[in-house]
Formats: structure tokens, C-alpha cells, sequence
């Protein structure tokens, strides 16, 4: 005798092939799919083609900047550019509002540019198109028309109690069913996932992302997890339902709950109780601490008086004309350290808010399994917050390497009271590397969303438990 349970995924695949809505479901949504992978492809050739440009062409003004002193260089600076990931064509993340370029130069740490979300209405904050968001919000919605008359409609046309009376329990009805569903949505996803395993893998030109193929496989565990919580779900409301009507009520307002409100409500309440400070008062408050010192008490001449003293008592010398370097290099570079110290603390602080708010966000993971799979999505792809932090700290930590350089140049090279008399040459620019930035790997992604993947574990735990708890607790049907 066959297995029931593939009897009934053979029955119900047999049965949501006939109904018209969910055919026109499954193309509208491959449709979008496809669309969106397109457009994705297209968005990630096109802007990675311009920021290697960009950035070779940055590259090649530093270089030819002609003879000049080194600090005039260092305020000359440079671009740098984030590259555009492979994966971002499948999920854009938040790179439409984090800027795309940052110019580096001394004593400033400057605001990064080109947010694509500028350029766009205040509609752009519900999403843009993209193959994520169709597997996230939409495909939700297809199972939820597949699987809301799941028992219900077995009720109302007595098949359910022709079911039981011939000896098969509720067990094998339930996963039969289930698996008909992951088999239809298994159909719809795979090409588009095929096809991102090879443009991730086998296209790509740059190497900004360690481990594509890694990060692919984990997208596709994560997204399969979360589906078939979904799917399980959906069962276990039409189980409990008593019509097919009231089932795709239920599974509707879950539906709108788990991806609109929820995701809403939640990032409205993490800017309320941890508010980030205007970007002028950030800066303000910067400027402030360099200015009179940490403490309040240590002004920025004060400051330089004493490292003057410190150089003359080293050096045994009465005159910093005497010093056997410039004391002007060491005194920029100084300054540079101690600004770099106030921004730090600065910095740690506003990260400290986003943190909290995250926090939220994905402690909320436990109410919606949404901001689970998106949290993680994004990160995995390398299109989150996580990511875009650490670019900004590897730019920023470039941008001091090369303010030093152009110090300890000066510094050694030159005498005390000379500025536009000395002049470095190209040899000097060439010892500040260009700039290339690499990702964090996947697995250290995946420590900083743990929370979001326990929450998924938990969900999937959970409507397991209420799909066994239901068919050893349902009714007989009589």
C-alpha cells in the first residue's frame, strides 16, 4: 500500500492546480519574481560598473595630485565607494539609504553621500521591488490562499470523514498536506534560486563578498524554514476553524499583522524610547570635546602647550627649532589622534542607540516570524545596518592611515616653519594603498542574528507542537 501521506500531497497538488486563483497567483508572483531579479541584476551591474569607475578615478587624482606639502594632500584627500554586493539583486536592504561614497580628508570625519533614497518619495519606506520582498510578504499570501480550506473544506464536503472511516489518521492528512503546499512553492522558487546560486557564484567580478556561495546556501535554509512555518501555520488555522471563511480571515489579519503592523509598530517604538540626536548637535557636540578637551577643562591650546613642553624636555632642547623633526607634523598629528578619540567615544554612543533600537526589533522576532527572515535576509546579502557600520569603520580607518602618512612625512622630512617650501612627490601618494573593502564573513553575520534565527527555531518548534497537540485533540468526524 503507498504512503498516505504522498497520496494526499498528490490529491491536494492535483486539486490547487485546478482552481484558477491560485494559478493566477503563481504566475502573477513568478512574474514578480522575475521582474524583480531583472531589475535587481540590472541595479547591481549598473552601480558596480559606476563605483569601480568612480573609485579608479579617485585613485588615479590621488596619484597624480601633483608635488605638493603632504598636509595640503591630506586635505586634498579622497572618494572611496561602498561596492555594490551580488547578493543586494535579491535583497536591497537598506543600501537606498546609506550612501554610497564618503570623501576622506583630515580633521573631519564627513557625512557618506548618494543615498538613492533621496531621489525618491516618502513611498519608498514600504519597499522597494525586490525578489525578497516577494518571498517574504508575498508568497505568504499565495499560501495562505492555498492552505486556508485545507480542513475545512474537507468538513463541509464530507471527504474528511471518508478519509478517517477508511483507517487514516489525522497525522498523515495533516503532513500530506503540508508537503503538497512546500511542493507548489518549491516549484515556484527554484529557478529564481538556481539562478541566484549562479550569478552569485559564477558571475560576480568582484570580490568585496568572501563567501557568496555560503551565504547563498544559508538564504535558501532560512527561507525554506520560514516558508514552511508559514504553510504549517496556515494548516493549523484551518484546522481549528470551523469554515473556510473564517480561516482566511484569521490567516489575513495574521498576515497583515505579522508584516505590516508588527514591523511598524515596532520600528515607531525603538525611535521613540531611543532616539538618535540630530546629525548638527552630533556634530556640534564633537567639535565641543575637541575644543575644550574630554573633561571640559583641557582646551585644545592647552593641550598643544603641554605636548610642546614634553618635546623640549625629551629633547633637551630650549626651541622647537632645535628639534630634530618638525614639531608642527607631530603637533597635526596629535590633534588628529585626539579628535579621533572624541569621535570614537561619540561614535560608540550613536551605535549604542542603534543598537537598541535593533533590539527591539529583533526581540520582536518572537511576535512576527517577518522580522525574523528580513533581519537575517539583509544580513546575509550584506545589505544591513551590521555591514553598512563596518564600512564605514574600515573607510574611517583608512582615512586615518592616510592622515598619519601625511604627518609623519612632514614631520620627518621637514623643518620647522616651512609649509609651501616643502613639497612631496608621487612616491608619497603611492605608499597610501588604494582602497578595497571586504565583508564581514557569514558566519560572523549569523552570530550577530542569532536572536532573529532562535526566534525562527522557536516558531518552527511551535506550530509543530499545535499541528501534533491538533490531530491527537481533534474531533472524530461522525
Amino acid at each position: 500500500m503507498k504512503n498516505p501521506v504522498f497520496l494526499i500531497a498528490k490529491k491536494e497538488i492535483q486539486i490547487a492546480l485546478r482552481q484558477k486563483l491560485i494559478t493566477a497567483l503563481a504566475i502573477v508572483i513568478m512574474g514578480l519574481l522575475s521582474v524583480a531579479l531583472y531589475a535587481g541584476y540590472i541595479a547591481y551591474t549598473q552601480q558596480q560598473t559606476v563605483v569601480e569607475n568612480a573609485q579608479e578615478k579617485s585613485r588615479k587624482e590621488w596619484l597624480e595630485q601633483g608635488d605638493k606639502h603632504p598636509h595640503i594632500a591630506a586635505h586634498y584627500g579622497t572618494f572611496v565607494f561602498k561596492p555594490k554586493t551580488i547578493l543586494s539583486l535579491f535583497d536591497f536592504g537598506l543600501d537606498t539609504f546609506t550612501g554610497t561614497s564618503v570623501y576622506l580628508e583630515a580633521h573631519y570625519q564627513h557625512e557618506f553621500m548618494f543615498r538613492p533614497a533621496q531621489d525618491h518619495s516618502s513611498m519608498i519606506r514600504f519597499g522597494e521591488l525586490s525578489a525578497s520582498l516577494v518571498l517574504q510578504v508575498l508568497i505568504p499570501l499565495l499560501i495562505i490562499f492555498l492552505a486556508f480550506p485545507a480542513f475545512t473544506e474537507e468538513r463541509e464536503n464530507g471527504t474528511l470523514k471518508l478519509l478517517v472511516s477508511q483507517g487514516v489518521s489525522y497525522t498523515p492528512i495533516i503532513w500530506g498536506k503540508i508537503l503538497a503546499y512546500l511542493s507548489i512553492l518549491f516549484a515556484i522558487v527554484f529557478p529564481f534560486f538556481a539562478l541566484a546560486i549562479i550569478l552569485s557564484t559564477g558571475i560576480t567580478t568582484s570580490d568585496s563578498i568572501p563567501d557568496p556561495w555560503l551565504r547563498v546556501l544559508f538564504l535558501i535554509l532560512i527561507y525554506a524554514l520560514y516558508l514552511l512555518i508559514f504553510v504549517s501555520f496556515s494548516v493549523w488555522v484551518s484546522i481549528q476553524s470551523s469554515t473556510g471563511r473564517n480561516a482566511l480571515l484569521t490567516l489575513l489579519t495574521c498576515w497583515i499583522l505579522f508584516t505590516i503592523i508588527i514591523p511598524k509598530t515596532t520600528a515607531n517604538l525603538g525611535e521613540s524610547l531611543y532616539p538618535l540626536p540630530s546629525m548638527k548637535i552630533y556634530r556640534e557636540a564633537i567639535q565641543k570635546d575637541i575644543r575644550n578637551g574630554l573633561d571640559g577643562k583641557t582646551p585644545k591650546t592647552t593641550r598643544e602647550e603641554q605636548l610642546k613642553k614634553k618635546y623640549l624636555q625629551d629633547y633637551k632642547v630650549d626651541s622647537i627649532h632645535k628639534l630634530p623633526l618638525n614639531f608642527e607634523g607631530i603637533r597635526m598629528q596629535v590633534g588628529e589622534d585626539y579628535g579621533n578619540k572624541v569621535y570614537d567615544i561619540h561614535w560608540k554612543r550613536l551605535i549604542k542607540i542603534f543598537d537598541k533600537q535593533n533590539r527591539i526589533s529583533s526581540l520582536s522576532s518572537f511576535i512576527t516570524p517577518y522580522l525574523s527572515i528580513r533581519n537575517v535576509s539583509m544580513g546575509l546579502t550584506a545589505t544591513d545596518l551590521h555591514t553598512s557600520i563596518h564600512f564605514q569603520k574600515t573607510t574611517e580607518k583608512y582615512r586615518r592611515e592616510l592622515i598619519r602618512k601625511m604627518n609623519h612625512d612632514m614631520a620627518q622630512n621637514s623643518r620647522y616653519g616651512e609649509f609651501y617650501e616643502y613639497k612631496a612627490s608621487k612616491n608619497l601618494w603611492k605608499t597610501v594603498n588604494g582602497f578595497r573593502y571586504k565583508t564581514m564573513p557569514a558566519y560572523k553575520i549569523l552570530l550577530l542574528y542569532r536572536i532573529e534565527l532562535l526566534s525562527l527555531c522557536c516558531w518552527a518548534i511551535l506550530v509543530f507542537f499545535l499541528l501534533g497537540y491538533s490531530s491527537r485533540k481533534i474531533k472524530p468526524v461522525l
